[in-house]
Parts: structure tokens; C-alpha cells; sequence
């Protein structure tokens, strides 16, 4: 059995275990549930209230408005049984395009004959999302995802479909082997991801910049970057991020009253102008990173990046964002491409090798090294379906609770795990 079809099996048991939660849908629902829980929303209950489709939804899997980022995502999935082998249709992928125009068209007259033949629960749906598209400024996402392959030419022509709508609107193929990049992150605990940052470059009166330092590796086919950011720029991130962007981190957030954390606020409030100097600075991994200009400020835009090293920092910073305008930080981009990594495993290797190695301003231990361990994520994920919040990452209890979404679990941190597994495997003379 290749390394294709063992992730598709382990795709398939995910599934199983959400049918146990939601015996009512589909395998095909399933899917799509999955979709919006690993790539669009945190919340399973949220994915599954944006599951439709019936007979006469047209290309409708799921609606999904996010109004914190004025933005309306709808689905269309193929479930299919391989992987990276039925080719898809241009008729699929058009007609799935083609609903940018519909709910683009400004004639309630015309969407009203569009949604006449849809279910219900489908067309109130789709009709709250266009009114706030139409309305509210809302963006429209469209995301056809399949564990098939798509064509350059099938993908170009629904492209220029959307761009003929009068909405703003989005087109994504998401096709089998992106599928299983994000599945990967599913199981790393990176779900829902950060799908993409400007990071704003330093430009302020009385500090020069006068060029940033960028490396492109060959033989890894990998690229750097190293340039100083405003405090406020790095308390942002986290500010629109929040939490996501630090799951690939050994740790969570240590608290206000950590030392380390309370230097760095002593730092901020008495010299600000000297925290670029004291400070270790921030490491971020992601897939893809461009160098752009905006309104006349130089930007890194980032693809799914994550902060594998400062955690401490931009949680401080953002903490005291108008001390933070007054710093300046230190900031490692490291880009390694996703897709064109052929061995997944690799990529993961090569991840945690950068983490460990960049993590030394705040002292790590052999079990802080563990925390990403694929292993102690699916502790995390059994136990917190048995009430139990376990704690893989050295963090406060509440960074823990607030990561655990306020539900009342009992916490269980990984030494008490491990002394429990102890007393029941091990002489209790080993274990005193």
C-alpha cells in the first residue's frame, strides 16, 4: 500500500468518527463537514449547521458566512474513491464558477427564479449570504474541492467566470493532493489555517532601513527572509490571527507573569526604542511568501504562516499595542513549499528540526520537544472527547481553558498522564 492511498484510509476513519457525532449526513457530507472544519472555521458545530445540498441545490455543498471577516464561503466537494485520479469536468468546475454571477446579479426578480427550485434551508442560506454580499461588502469565496485532479485549462475557464460577476468574488480549486496537505495539518492541530499575512516592513522617521536580506536555497529550493517589523505590525498578527498562528509552536502562551514576559513589558514601558536590541526576535515558517508594495510601504505577504519561535513576543506585544508602536522586532521568514515537497514526512522533519533549533530564549525541556508529536495530538483530541482538556504544550491554565473554548474540562497535563499510565504498567517502586 503506497503513502497515497494510507492517508486516503486515514481520511476515511475521520470520517467514521464524525458520523458517529452526525449519523444524519452523508459520506459526501461528511466530507464537506471536514472541509469546513479543517479549512474554514474552528468550530464543528458551525462547520455542520453550513452542510446543504439536496435535490435541486444546483452546485450548493455548503454555505458558510463568517462575519467577523465579512466574508461568504460556499463549497462545492467530490468525494472521490482514489485519490489524485478522476479528472473533473470543465462543466463541474463552470457550473460551480458560475454561481459568482448568480449572486452577483443584482435583480431580486432573477435570484428569486434562480432559488425557486432549491430546498428551503439551502435558499435561506444562500439569500442571507448574498444580501450581505450586495449589502454589506461582504467577499465571496468559492471552493471547489475534490480528491480528484483538475486541469490547468477546466481551472483558467472557471476563473474567468468569476471575474465576470459583479460581486467581489473568489475562485479555489482545492484538488486531491492539496486535500491531503491539509488533512496533514488536521492532524497537526493546524485547523483551521492562516491562509495569509502582509507583513509590514519597518518604515519610520529616524531609523534607516536600507535593504532587506533574502536567501534562496537551491538545493532545498528554499527561501528566507530577514527584515524589522513595528512592535504594533507583529501585535497585529496575533490580533487577526489569534491563536492559529502559533500551532506548530512547542508551546502555548506562558502568561503575563512569566520573568521573561514581564522583562519584556518592563522593556516596553521604560525603553522602547532598545527592545529591538534585547529581544531574540521571531521565526515564522510558511508555504508561499511575496514581496509586494502597498500604498507605498514594502510588504512580505505570507501564505499559511505560522510563528514557530516568539510566541512570547507577539503575545507581549499585542498585549500593550501602544507601547508596542514605539518597538521595533526582529523578524525570520522561512519558506519551504508544501506542495512541491514530495515526502510529506520530510517537510514535518525538516519543521520540527527549525522549531527546536530556534527555540532557546525561554528554556525548552525533552517534553516541550514531544508537543507536536503526532502521537500526543491524538491524546488531545480522544481525551477532550471524554471531558478531558489535555495539556501537550507548556502553557498557563488560562491560555489552556481559553484554548479549550471555555467549556468546563478537567485539566490534565502530560507528566500526570504519564505518571497515570505508569501506575497501572510499571512496579509503584519506579514510580515514587
Amino acid at each position: 500500500m503506497n503513502m497515497s492511498d494510507i492517508s486516503l484510509q486515514s481520511l476515511r476513519m475521520t470520517l467514521k468518527e464524525l458520523a458517529d457525532r452526525y449519523r444524519q449526513l452523508s459520506q459526501d457530507d461528511l466530507f464537506t463537514l471536514w472541509f469546513l472544519r479543517a479549512y474554514i472555521t474552528s468550530s464543528e458545530q458551525l462547520a455542520a449547521s453550513a452542510v446543504v445540498g439536496g435535490a435541486g441545490d444546483k452546485s450548493y455543498d455548503a454555505v458558510f458566512v463568517d462575519d467577523a471577516a465579512k466574508a461568504v464561503f460556499v463549497i462545492q466537494t467530490k468525494f472521490r474513491k482514489t485519490l489524485n485520479k478522476k479528472l473533473e469536468t470543465r462543466n463541474d468546475l463552470v457550473g460551480f464558477a458560475d454561481i459568482a454571477n448568480q449572486i452577483g446579479d443584482p435583480s431580486d426578480l432573477i435570484f428569486g427564479q434562480y432559488t425557486e427550485r432549491m430546498s428551503e434551508f439551502t435558499a435561506g442560506k444562500v439569500t442571507a449570504g448574498r444580501r450581505r454580499i450586495l449589502k454589506g461588502g461582504y467577499r465571496l469565496h468559492l471552493f471547489f474541492v475534490t480528491l480528484g485532479r483538475v486541469s490547468d485549462t477546466h481551472r483558467e475557464d472557471a476563473e474567468a467566470v468569476v471575474r465576470r460577476a459583479k460581486c467581489d468574488a473568489t475562485f479555489e480549486v482545492i484538488d486531491g493532493k492539496r486535500v491531503m496537505v491539509i488533512f496533514r495539518d488536521y492532524l497537526d492541530g493546524v485547523a483551521p489555517p492562516v491562509p495569509m499575512l502582509d507583513l509590514v516592513m519597518e518604515r519610520v522617521p529616524g531609523v534607516r532601513v536600507n535593504a532587506i536580506s533574502n536567501r534562496f536555497d537551491e538545493t532545498n529550493e528554499i527561501e528566507s527572509w530577514v527584515f524589522s517589523m513595528r512592535g504594533g505590525a507583529v501585535g497585529a498578527m496575533f490580533e487577526s490571527a489569534d491563536i492559529r498562528l502559533f500551532a506548530r509552536n512547542i508551546r502555548g502562551f506562558l502568561g503575563r507573569n512569566n520573568p521573561v514576559n514581564e522583562g519584556m513589558l518592563d522593556t516596553l514601558t521604560e525603553t522602547p526604542d532598545r527592545f529591538f536590541y534585547y529581544n531574540n526576535g521571531i521565526t515564522i515558517v510558511c508555504d508561499r511568501a511575496e514581496k509586494k508594495t502597498s500604498r507605498g510601504r514594502d510588504v512580505l505577504q505570507v501564505s499559511n504562516p505560522q510563528i514557530i519561535n516568539g510566541q512570547q513576543t507577539t503575545r507581549t506585544l499585542a498585549s500593550s499595542m501602544r507601547k508596542a508602536a514605539k518597538a521595533a522586532v526582529l523578524v525570520k521568514v522561512i519558506c519551504v513549499p508544501r506542495e512541491d515537497h514530495q515526502n510529506q514526512d520530510d517537510y514535518e522533519k525538516l519543521v520540527s528540526q527549525i522549531v527546536a533549533g530556534t527555540n532557546w530564549q525561554t528554556a525548552i525541556t525533552p517534553a516541550d520537544l514531544m508537543a507536536n508529536d503526532r502521537r500526543q495530538i491524538e491524546l488531545e483530541a480522544a481525551l477532550r472527547n471524554r471531558g478531558y482538556l489535555y495539556l501537550r504544550k507548556r502553557q498557563s491554565k488560562g491560555e489552556a481553558r481559553r484554548h479549550g473554548g471555555g467549556k468546563n474540562y478537567f485539566l490534565l497535563k502530560k507528566e500526570g498522564l504519564a505518571q497515570a499510565v505508569a501506575g497501572c504498567n510499571l512496579d509503584p517502586i519506579i514510580i515514587r
